[in-house]
């Protein structure tokens, strides 16, 4: 009776098989990481990656009127390599229609994260400008090959809950002071940084480097001040990593 007694409530406790169906289910199901759906990344990079691209026809409106000057367009572009979405930043409103019409018809190689494509937030643009020879008038367009960083447009992440991540950002600090005995000479140092949330840098950890290069890397790497780390738009410290290189490549 004793026996009976102590092994009851045990049995009772026994998931039926059901329920044992249900756990090896769940044991059997990898839990998914969180992934980033959308990145941002620099113009740089996108034009890198153009699989077709549909330069804009100078309207003839602009042209008649001597209008010229800059586009910047903020893109969205899908896994698949389409751009999506087209807003515009600056520019003439006849520039900018011509521009966002061009990007319709191109198309991106997919961006792809750890092996996996997915959709990519970045800013492209276009100048526009106008040349006079004899009595004719022509325009000329061309991509803008490097867009001055905005505070509206730091490269980071949305994840999958919709909280957008801000990277650091650094916005003053000069570049390393080498001794004369280094002029010239190649050396590498690579760091890892921890910015806080008042954009001070807090810690400078060496990673790796040639041994004359670090003292001054390090010094002007603790003088920079950044933008901090954005989490759903409040600053918090971060570690990022950064290098430098010095002299001819090895």
């Amino acid at each position: 009776m004793v026996l009976l007694t102590a092994l009851h409530p045990f049995a009772l406790s026994q998931p039926t098989n059901a329920s044992n169906q249900l756990v090896q289910a769940q044991q059997a199901t990898p839990v998914q990481p969180t992934r980033p759906r959308r990145i941002r990344v620099s113009g740089a990079v996108m034009l890198a990656m153009f699989e077709r691209k549909t330069m804009p026809v100078y309207p003839d409106e602009a042209l008649l009127k001597g209008i010229r000057g800059e586009v910047i367009l903020n893109i969205e572009v899908d896994d698949t390599g389409k751009v999506v979405l087209c807003s515009p930043v600056e520019g003439d409103p006849l520039l900018v229609a011509a521009s966002v019409e061009a990007l319709k018809d191109s198309r991106f190689r997919p961006y792809l994260l750890n092996g996996t494509p997915i959709w990519v937030e970045t800013q492209l643009g276009f100048h526009f400008s106008v040349e006079k020879m004899g009595g004719s008038i022509t325009g000329k367009v061309e991509c803008i090959t490097s867009i001055p960083d905005r505070a509206e447009f730091r490269t980071g992440v949305e994840t999958d809950a919709g909280v957008i991540v801000l990277d650091p950002h650094k916005i003053s600090g000069g570049d390393p002071k080498l001794p004369p005995e280094l002029e010239g000479k190649s050396g590498s140092v690579y760091l890892a940084i921890t910015v806080g949330a008042d954009g001070k840098v807090q810690d400078v950890k060496v990673i790796s480097g040639d041994q004359p290069f670090v003292g001054p890397v390090v010094d002007a790497v603790k003088r920079g001040v950044y933008e901090p780390r954005l989490v759903d738009g409040k600053p918090s410290a971060a570690m990022i990593e950064d290098s430098y290189h010095f002299g001819p490549r090895r």
